[in-house]
């Protein structure tokens, strides 16, 4: 840190700044970073993640801040002692929202099987006990990658692409959790003891087609490697337009709302969550002309 910004420099050379007003969170997927405790103390009062990748873009390490949220304490009490029911019911509307969202994408794609996706969302029963989510995975990859493609987080090629991209919206609705004074570790369906981030893997679920929206376009113009200017394709959904409360804002702003209609339904208000909806085709165009 000098004077407010991030100094960036490799060996004894500066390779430049970055002003933390406009960051929204931090990925780390160099083997060779050393990061200063200054710097890490400022990106907490922030409210700015860093987290550490390993070499396939998988979060393995995050640095959160401790205290975000006058409310936090009694927030973290309500959501750890949500009764499994609400929790089910809560997850009912994540799983319906991701499948209709790949539903909705196979559809531009005019995929035959949109309509299927379409008939399993509206199947979908509190805590997902058919399994809806993995029977639309086996119709939705073949169809948007090929026959021949298998989602496989340690593989080359367009997994590499949906890992990085996967890693901004998990980044980024981690930092819309923490704002809203809740505890990114208590989930509502994910369990798993060494994730730290369960309830983070849990929202992003209906988000993560937005992803797969530019890495099927970016596969379909022979794009399949992590460049820079494909990262930066990629780090450019967050601030792609969402309708929130009535009118289009950021991507951020809208995971924002979300995470605060979660809080106000654990607090027992009758609300409901805005599910996101895939970007205009020439929103699209527009982000991956940047490659």
């Amino acid at each position: 840190m000098r004077r407010g910004s991030v100094i960036v420099s490799a060996a004894d050379d500066q390779l430049g700044t970055v002003d933390l007003d406009g960051i929204l969170s931090i990925l780390i997927n160099s083997r060779g970073a050393t990061l200063t405790s200054p710097f890490i103390a400022e990106a907490a009062a922030r409210n700015i993640p860093v987290i550490i990748c390993d070499n396939r873009f998988k979060p393995v390490s995050v640095a959160l801040p401790v205290t975000q949220h006058s409310d936090q304490t009694r927030r973290f009490e309500l959501q750890a002692a949500a009764k499994k029911g609400l929790k089910n019911g809560i997850w009912k509307r994540l799983v319906a929202g991701k499948v209709k969202n790949q539903s909705a994408l196979l559809e531009l794609l005019n995929a035959k099987s949109a309509e299927r996706l379409k008939r399993l969302a509206s199947k979908v029963r509190p805590g997902d006990p058919d399994n809806i989510e993995a029977q639309a995975a086996q119709v939705y990859w073949p169809d948007l990658f090929g026959a021949d493609f298998t989602r496989d987080k340690n593989a080359e090629g367009v997994n590499v692409l949906l890992n990085y991209g996967y890693a901004i919206i998990r980044s980024s609705m981690t930092s819309a959790v923490i704002s809203a004074g809740l505890h990114p570790t208590f989930g509502l369906f994910h369990k798993n003891r060494s994730n730290p981030l369960c309830l983070v893997d849990d929202l992003m679920e209906p988000y993560r087609p937005l992803v797969d929206q530019i890495v099927q376009k970016l596969h379909e113009r022979g794009r399949s490697s992590l460049t820079p200017d494909v990262k930066s394709c990629l780090a450019s959904l967050v601030t792609s337009d969402q309708l929130s409360c009535g009118r289009a804002s950021p991507l951020l702003q809208h995971m924002s709302y979300f995470c605060y209609a979660l809080w106000e339904i654990i607090n027992g208000q009758n609300v409901q969550m805005m599910m996101p909806h895939l970007m205009p085709e020439l929103e699209v165009e527009a982000i991956i002309s940047q490659c």
